[in-house]
């Protein structure tokens, strides 16, 4: 047996937000408070889920289930390798109605160094060896095999600034010559750059007490105090990624 035959049987169930035994303003309370505590969003009980549910169900079979598919046409094709001319774009309002669909352009490219031309799709992979582990990796070490990576060791280029998403943890202008910085683990730098969005007055502790000798490039262990939602969402991704 193969495909379908091993699925098992699915029994169509319309949503009622006012029935209690059927769990499913539970359910929906449960996997949306999960979400939200992932991207530091402020939990819901059960009640305000009901609230919130009772108002999108229009929207969720109109608009948002229109987008859905034609996303999940365009991920399909993508599945099976299609050429670029067969994916589309497009633009819908539905109280008008208005339809219309364009093929997507190829990205621009532009030049690079060593005549070579990038997009804005194009990435360096940056991995660590059993000398320079990617974890405890130093800034100024990242910064060099980006620069080996981008095949520009040898040029006189540099690297202009260093982001982790709205923080900027590196600019040549102001850390060229910060060794402190250059000698601290990427890692450790990016920690720092999300606990130090708030007022310095606030209190918090990096937890460096009792360091020794031995210590030195091993990992920071962090306790933090009084830090928003959202960085401690920030916090606990950095330390769920693999790197």
């Amino acid at each position: 047996k193969t495909g379908a035959s091993f699925l098992p049987r699915l029994n169509l169930a319309d949503f009622e937000k006012d029935d209690e035994s059927n769990g499913h303003v539970a359910f929906i309370t449960a996997a949306s408070n999960l979400r939200a505590m992932s991207y530091g969003i402020p939990p819901a009980d059960a009640m305000e889920t009901r609230r919130i549910a009772g108002r999108i169900v229009p929207a969720m079979i109109t608009t948002t289930g229109l987008v859905s598919a034609l996303s999940c046409l365009e991920l399909v094709k993508m599945l099976m390798g299609l050429p670029l001319g067969m994916y589309r774009n497009a633009f819908v309002s539905l109280a008008l109605p208005f339809f219309a669909f364009t093929a997507p352009v190829p990205a621009e490219e532009v030049m690079g160094v060593n005549g070579k031309t990038h997009t804005i799709w194009d990435r360096i992979t940056v991995k660590g060896s059993s000398k320079s582990p990617t974890r405890t990796m130093t800034l100024g070490k990242f910064v060099k095999k980006i620069l080996k990576k981008a095949g520009c060791d040898g040029e006189d280029i540099e690297i202009a600034s260093v982001s982790y998403g709205p923080f900027m943890i590196y600019a040549n202008f102001l850390h060229g010559d910060d060794d402190e910085l250059l000698g601290t683990s990427l890692l450790d730098t990016v920690r720092d750059a999300v606990i130090s969005e708030e007022d310095d007055d606030d209190e918090m502790s990096l937890f460096d007490e009792g360091a020794t000798a031995e210590d030195e490039g091993k990992e920071k262990t962090y306790v933090v105090n009084n830090l928003t939602n959202e960085q401690k969402a920030m916090l606990s991704k950095l330390e769920q990624k693999r790197f």
